[in-house]
């Protein structure tokens, strides 16, 4: 996420960091027989499994060509990607934050190589919702315009259920927002808090943003998301009503106002809670606990959920191979790497059918599909996505919501001043 102000002299003494890191490693000068690829995702990830995968198949069909791997934090993709764009020590290739507020950024500052071509004469096929992230226009809002990027994996954000917990409690997977509140509540009347959440980070405002979805169509989408006409802040505030409620009937916890997602997600995996409201990024980890058997169902009663294709492989403007950066890319997308992706859990954005041989790859791989498809509803993308900085407001407001030091009219009022004040003038 994006820091204060205050902040700023770590963030640029970080992207330092991160360049005299590159320069003192070699393979960032241009060396033609090193690839030099950065990402973020550790090692017990579906999404690591599958780009080691690459790297293995890249280095076998480039002899004398050796990848040399990074593994770089979130946070600083956050705090410093752009610094780290702009130097002369950039990597040939790296994960990168989709979003207006992110690869949009850096899209329109020209730190990023334009793939529209190459992706034409490489003949790969983008043509699902989901390879929108990587398209920005030349005011770097996403979803139209050239081509800075691609994904090789989708993400959505559904709920994450204890089944153990449901049975012994007798409660039934809701299907609307009502049955929903009922699960909630008799759970809560048994003294038992139903929703894990971090509130200090994503899984707050990503609540929040699936309880106005419940009020918002296609429409009222598109005006919040691609500034295409008013926003309809009415159903933010009915939203942050019902998560004030929730906190008030005890159905989540006031402290989780301090707890961040990997907490919160360590807590549900450890059967302390019922639920957690959080994307396919856990399927992993929560696949892999031996201690409960786990569901998932979509937001109950919506028709629009958060989610997107996921993040961006994008090839820096001063790349130095970029040739062997769009071999790399290629490969990412072939059926073997995708297939093991759908495999470990993640959720592929083209493996063939029926290739998960787990029962976490099926369920999520194919209700994913679905949700391109519209069959199960649609992707909303995600609150912090249409404006700078706006993650921050939205991490900060939640917290205060949960905490009981702001009303949830005060809380939108913020969301709402930082979102006029972010949206593109022209």
């Amino acid at each position: 996420m994006r820091k204060h102000p205050l902040r700023l002299v770590t963030a640029v003494a970080a992207a330092l960091a991160l360049v005299m890191t590159g320069c003192s490693s070699g393979g960032g000068s241009g060396d033609p027989d090193t690839l030099k690829v950065w990402w973020w995702e550790t090692d017990d990830s579906a999404l690591s499994a599958a780009w080691k995968q690459a790297v293995s198949i890249f280095e076998k069909e480039h002899p004398g060509v050796t990848v040399k791997q990074e593994l770089k934090t979130y946070e600083q993709m956050q705090q410093s990607g752009q610094l780290i764009l702009d130097s002369n020590d950039t990597p040939d290739v790296l994960e990168y934050l989709k979003g207006n507020a992110t690869a949009g950024v850096v899209a329109k500052a020209g730190l990023l190589t334009d793939l529209t071509d190459v992706a034409k004469t490489r003949g790969w096929k983008l043509d699902n919702s989901a390879q929108d992230v990587g398209l920005y226009d030349d005011n770097g809002l996403m979803g139209s315009g050239k081509r800075y990027g691609i994904t090789n994996y989708g993400e959505y954000v559904g709920v994450w259920y204890n089944q153990d917990l449901f049975a012994q409690h007798n409660v039934q997977v809701p299907t609307t927002l009502a049955e929903f509140e009922n699960a909630l509540k008799t759970f809560a009347d048994k003294g038992v808090t139903p929703l894990a959440l971090g509130s200090a980070d994503y899984p707050g405002p990503h609540l929040l943003y699936s309880l106005a979805l419940a009020h918002m169509d296609e429409k009222s989408l598109a005006a919040y998301q691609r500034f295409q006409g008013e926003v309809d802040w009415s159903a933010w505030e009915k939203a942050a009503t019902t998560m004030r409620q929730w906190v008030e009937r005890k159905y989540i916890s006031t402290d989780s106002t301090g707890i961040p997602a990997q907490d919160a997600g360590n807590a549900f995996i450890a059967g302390q809670y019922p639920m957690f409201v959080s994307g396919t990024w856990w399927a992993g980890q929560i696949a892999e606990q031996p201690t409960f058997k786990t569901g998932q169902f979509l937001f109950p009663g919506n028709k629009l959920h958060p989610g997107s294709g996921g993040n961006l492989w994008v090839v820096p403007a001063k790349a130095k191979n970029k040739d062997l950066a769009y071999d790399f890319l290629e490969i990412t997308q072939r059926p073997e790497v995708q297939n093991l992706l759908a495999d470990k859990g993640g959720v592929p954005v083209a493996s063939e059918p029926g290739s998960a041989s787990s029962a976490m790859g099926l369920l999520v791989g194919d209700r994913f599909t679905e949700l391109l498809s519209g069959d199960e509803g649609g992707l909303a993308l995600y609150p912090d996505f249409p404006v700078a900085g706006l993650n921050d407001v939205l991490v900060a407001n939640t917290t205060d919501l949960v905490g009981g030091d702001a009303s949830p009219q005060q809380v939108v009022e913020a969301i709402k001043a930082a979102y006029d004040a972010g949206k593109p003038t022209a």
